[in-house]
């Protein structure tokens, strides 16, 4: 996209899913170096997505299973019981979940940052699905809390690549038929498998579309995506015969500095982690451990011992997981924090918010677990419809559950079954559907299950027989795979 389209997305604020993708959104904001925030809707469903600095650093939905505690559970990091007795603390005293684990040992301060890491990035995933629903981009935004940080050029391949739908890819690869791919920016900010190296490679050396989706090795439907997903970063544009690339040019390194002095011993990495994952949403008073009526004896030295802890001097800058810049971003804060409680009024100011606060914050964890969609609960109960068979009503669960966490094999297949079975969706389209449904989950028993009898439907015997056979493996004791592979028999 061009810098002047990014800019009229910036300027117009609101629109329609349809009219301006997801993707096309990120973007935009990827180029609007200070807060905002993209409030995203769809039918029930709702996303709110906070940028700092370009980058997405969090995401607030009405979808249960994107909670914290659920994802944990989910993973296999938490226990059921261990997941609501720390939610319940949580909420009880007003602090986050993820706090309330490292405290209670459950999580090691860098595996809650890498997890949270995780379920930030799978919640950024799920609108690359919608297809429909409306968008408001606000730029009266209060500085971030997040300690997160997601790249968009990273975010947008996988995306495009996993999530969005087939159509989409095919429709923005269509202009590249009969033309050639050539390299137009560097991928700098993109970790490239190896399939989409593959396509990079061929781009670089010349080959025509055409033949990189016949003979690159590479699925093609995954080519269109690559591709498409390429073409909106600006790092492929397409031309009508091939363009040599030309790599930049790079001057001869200097030769390297002699090594600095050995740094003192800086704090260990799990306590600087700690305090990195919080230190945005806490105000001073917490940041530094001092109670609202300390006085400014007290409050000058929780300082003092805090910033030398932390002081950036102590960290090497080749640190694992960047721990000098975490210690440096610390360390800064720290500075406006006691410039804040050193002033009588400002601290006065921020006492009264403070009371505030809670009173919110109660409020709102009350209002908001009672607003949850969960897309689980939705799955079981059009699985209860179905076996009841009552289509039409398991059709809508299974389709609003799939909207919930398009990342769900399942639930995208048990829609796409439906909607067969109710004659909406054609044996052929439903087969491409399915594809999706294991490129989203190669483990989606239910979607070979259901290939191989839109296979065996077709007389696609070949096709059919490893479906079911893949099914069969996945599920050995079901009785539907057990009737489908007689049924290819006969």
């Amino acid at each position: 996209m061009t810098r002047e389209q990014l800019e009229s997305i910036l300027l117009k604020r609101t629109g329609a899913l349809q009219e301006t993708p997801y993707p096309a959104l990120l973007l935009a904001l990827s180029s609007y170096d200070k807060p905002a925030v993209l409030r995203l809707q769809r039918n029930q469903l709702k996303k709110e997505i906070v940028f700092d600095g370009g980058s997405p650093v969090e995401c607030r939905s009405n979808i249960a299973t994107e909670t914290l505690g659920r994802f944990l559970v989910s993973q296999g990091k938490l226990s059921e019981q261990n997941s609501v007795l720390a939610l319940s603390e949580s909420t009880s005293r007003g602090v986050p979940l993820g706090e309330i684990l490292v405290e209670k040992k459950l999580l090691a301060p860098t595996e809650l940052y890498r997890v949270l890491q995780q379920n930030l990035g799978r919640k950024l995933l799920e609108p690359f699905s919608w297809k429909s629903g409306t968008y408001e981009i606000s730029f009266d935004a209060s500085p971030a809390s997040s300690a997160l940080r997601v790249r968009v050029p990273q975010l947008i391949v996988t995306g495009i690549v996993k999530v969005d739908t087939q159509e989409s890819a095919d429709e923005a690869v269509a202009p590249a038929k009969g033309k050639f791919l050539s390299i137009a920016s560097a991928l700098d900010d993109v970790r490239l498998t190896a399939d989409q190296q593959k396509i990079v490679d061929a781009a670089r050396r010349g080959v025509s579309f055409d033949e990189i989706r016949a003979n690159s090795g590479v699925d093609p439907d995954d080519v269109n995506r690559i591709t498409a997903a390429l073409l909106l970063l600006g790092a492929f544009k397409i031309t009508d015969r091939p363009v040599p690339y030309m790599p930049p040019f790079k001057a001869a390194a200097a030769p390297p500095p002699p090594p600095p002095a050995a740094p003192p011993p800086p704090p260990a990495q799990e306590e600087v982690m700690s305090v990195f994952l919080s230190f945005r949403r806490k105000d001073p008073f917490d940041f530094f451990g001092v109670a609202e009526d300390a006085d400014i004896s007290t409050i000058n030295q929780a300082y003092l011992k805090f910033a030398d802890k932390f002081s950036p001097s102590k960290f090497d800058p080749n640190a694992p997981d960047a721990l000098h810049e975490k210690a440096q971003q610390i360390f800064l804060a720290a500075a406006r924090g006691y410039a804040e409680l050193a002033h009588n009024e400002r601290r006065d100011v921020l006492v009264k918010r403070r009371v505030k606060a809670r009173e919110q914050a109660e409020a709102a964890a009350k209002a908001g677990q009672a607003a949850l969609i969960d897309p689980e609960q939705l799955y079981k109960n059009g699985c209860a419809l179905a076996e009841a068979g009552k289509l039409r009503e398991a059709l809508s669960n299974f389709e609003l559950a799939a909207e919930c966490d398009a990342q769900n094999g399942n639930y995208a297949a048990e829609a796409t079954w439906a909607r067969f079975q109710l004659k909406l969706t054609p044996a052929a389209v439903a087969l491409k559907r399915l594809k999706d449904a294991l490129r989203i989950d190669p483990n989606c028993a239910v979607a070979y299950l259901y290939g191989g009898r839109l296979h065996t439907i077709l007389g696609n015997k070949m096709e059919a027989e490893a479906y079911l056979n893949r099914a069969a493996m996945l599920l050995p004791k079901d009785m539907r795979v057990v009737e489908a592979l007689k049924g290819l028999k006969k």
